[in-house]
């Protein structure tokens, strides 16, 4: 997960994305955009949907949502609004995140 831009109204993000990778269902309070550059993954709710390069999803916000990665895949990500105010502060909370999850 790379950081590209923050502001209060909106983040984005790149996403690398193994093969393999599962993500349990979940929700964010902001809405996204999903746009797959490379690869496939499925993004499961109500309905799965697959999704190849060039595709995009929209997801609402509280939307519950899983995703699925068969292969090594890269995405953008859109979230609306943002949670962070610049760039540099979400780096610094991944980066908080990563040595967090390191300790486990």
């Amino acid at each position: 997960m790379r950081p590209i831009f923050a502001s209060e109204k909106i983040a984005i993000t790149h996403l690398e994305i193994p093969a393999g990778l599962e993500v349990k269902p979940h929700s964010h309070a902001g809405d996204g955009v999903l746009i797959l550059i490379e690869g496939s993954v499925k993004l499961i709710s109500e309905e799965v949907a697959a999704m190849k390069p060039g595709d995009v999803t929209y997801v609402p916000a509280n939307t519950v949502v899983g995703l699925e990665s068969e292969e090594d895949s890269r995405a953008v990500i859109l979230s609306v609004p943002s949670r962070y105010n610049t760039v540099e502060e979400f780096r610094d909370i991944l980066r908080a995140l990563l040595r967090q999850n390191g300790d486990n």
